[in-house]
């Protein structure tokens, strides 16, 4: 599928709009403004979809920032939809890239057409599969990094290809509620997965016995688990939740579950 996406180059100067084809995506996404995006490669990438909550993001990427050992090897990834005056107001604002800059980490910013929660994974497949990295971490908004030296856990993994999970309040203490996956998981399938990923990502995995708990910590304050943040946002994906369990319950999405696990088990058998 052709994607004409906008990419600033932004130095200071001035903005310098490139066209890019043939992005992988399983839904169209047209992308309205990139900024500040890079083209190096990054160590581990916080892959970051947001809508509404600024404050929140803020709080958010400090603690990951605050927290990790070695900040240049981090990259946060950022998406926001069109629509959504206060992301676009905060994400293009020099506080924004000071937040992340001062500490030697690195950022970019997507604007994108609205896609909504129910294709919420449409937003991490877009900015995986534009952003060159060893390392993709599926994050939330109101997810808070809890452990000093989280970053150096990954990196002492750096190479093991399967499923990277830290421990977080919530779901089953065994579940994981935001995967770290290798380059080489969205090289394998072109893309991190479908709706909602971190099930997705987690059914494939333990299937076949290939993740890994590291001792680092998170904690998700998330209205269900909190009773915090009953906002706009919450309410949306609450009432698409119950489209989205039927969804990934029918006979097509098993089928290509099915097809994932047997592809990655492949690529495990010849590593």
């Amino acid at each position: 599928m052709d994607t004409t996406v906008i990419v600033g180059n932004h130095s200071g100067k001035k903005t310098k709009a490139i066209r890019k084809t043939a992005i992988t995506c399983t839904k169209h996404v047209r992308v309205v403004v990139v900024r500040n995006a890079q083209v190096t490669n990054h160590f581990i990438t916080m892959l970051l979809p947001t809508r509404k909550r600024t404050a929140m993001v803020k709080k958010s990427i400090t603690t990951v920032l605050e927290l990790a050992n070695n900040p240049t090897c981090i990259h946060i990834a950022i998406a926001y939809d069109s629509d959504d005056d206060e992301s676009d107001n905060y994400f293009t604002s020099n506080a924004w890239k000071l937040l992340v800059e001062n500490t030697g980490a690195t950022q970019e910013v997507h604007k994108i057409e609205r896609l909504g929660w129910t294709a919420l994974h449409e937003y991490y497949n877009f900015l995986a599969t534009n952003i060159v990295s060893d390392w993709y971490f599926i994050w939330n908004d109101d997810a808070f990094m809890q452990t000093q030296g989280w970053d150096n856990e990954i990196i002492e993994h750096k190479h093991y290809q399967g499923l990277i999970s830290m421990e977080c309040n919530g779901k089953r203490p065994d579940s994981t509620l935001f995967p770290c996956v290798s380059k080489q998981w969205v090289d394998t399938f072109g893309m991190i997965g479908m709706n909602p990923v971190d099930q997705w990502i987690q059914d494939i995995t333990y299937e076949i016995g290939c993740y890994k708990r590291i001792n680092s910590k998170i904690f998700h304050d998330h209205f269900q688990f909190t009773g915090n943040n009953d906002d706009e946002v919450y309410k949306e994906t609450a009432t698409s939740k119950k489209f989205t369990k039927r969804a990934y319950k029918t006979e097509a999405m098993n089928a290509l579950k099915q097809s994932w696990i047997k592809q990655w088990t492949e690529i495990l058998d010849e590593n």
